[in-house]
């Protein structure tokens, strides 16, 4: 039992000290060639593209933020039939820009209800960069439509946030979270965040 306690304190540890979890400030999005609109926590992003692969949508100025994962909830308008891929990237120190060809996203008409994603990007886009890694810190993260032909429509996206180390800096369009805290309680550890108690295996004490 004693082992445990102490492997589980251990874990808790690395869990909560090496890193945090910051949500981006969606009122801080720059428009590319895209309409936005910001309503109760959701933004949407409205287009009228022409030509041949054009892009739309909304970035966000990380200000040199060492990022380690990706989470996001997305939709689309549900009006497009055709496939109209969704991209979502973060720009590095150099200019490469990276996604996840695994994600494999789409806003048309099958993705009209919401889909939560998290990820680490980690593919090079449209041979933006030579290099096989990131060159850290990141210094954009930017979601864009990208339909194969002339396409109007609109897609959403809610709960935008990014895990950095915990030493990272909060920057001005980012919200941090409230950190973890490691309590004891009657010889047992406890987790307290954002006001909510979880016990060592992470499941919410009511």
């Amino acid at each position: 039992m004693k082992k445990f306690f102490l492997f589980a304190a251990a874990l808790l540890a690395a869990i909560t000290i090496n890193a945090k979890e910051i949500t981006i400030d969606l009122t801080q999005g720059t428009a590319i060639d895209a309409t936005l609109n910001l309503t109760d926590g959701v933004l949407s992003a409205s287009f009228d593209l022409t030509g041949q692969y054009p892009t739309a949508g909304v970035s966000f100025s990380l200000n040199d933020l060492d990022v380690t994962n990706l989470a996001f909830d997305y939709k689309s308008d549900g009006l497009s039939t055709d496939w109209v891929s969704f991209l979502v990237y973060l720009e590095d120190n150099n200019g490469g820009q990276w996604y996840s060809v695994d994600a494999d996203l789409s806003i048309s008409s099958w993705n009209a209800e919401w889909a939560s994603k998290s990820y680490m990007p980690s593919d090079v886009l449209w041979g933006s960069t030579t290099a096989t890694e990131p060159v850290k810190p990141f210094k954009k993260l930017v979601f864009i439509a990208n339909p194969a032909a002339d396409k109007a429509g609109t897609f959403y996206i809610r709960n935008v946030v990014l895990t950095v180390p915990d030493d990272a800096t909060a920057i001005s369009n980012v919200q941090a979270g409230q950190k973890a805290q490691k309590v004891v309680r009657n010889g047992q550890i406890f987790i307290v965040r954002d006001g909510r108690t979880f016990n060592a295996l992470g499941a919410e004490i009511k």
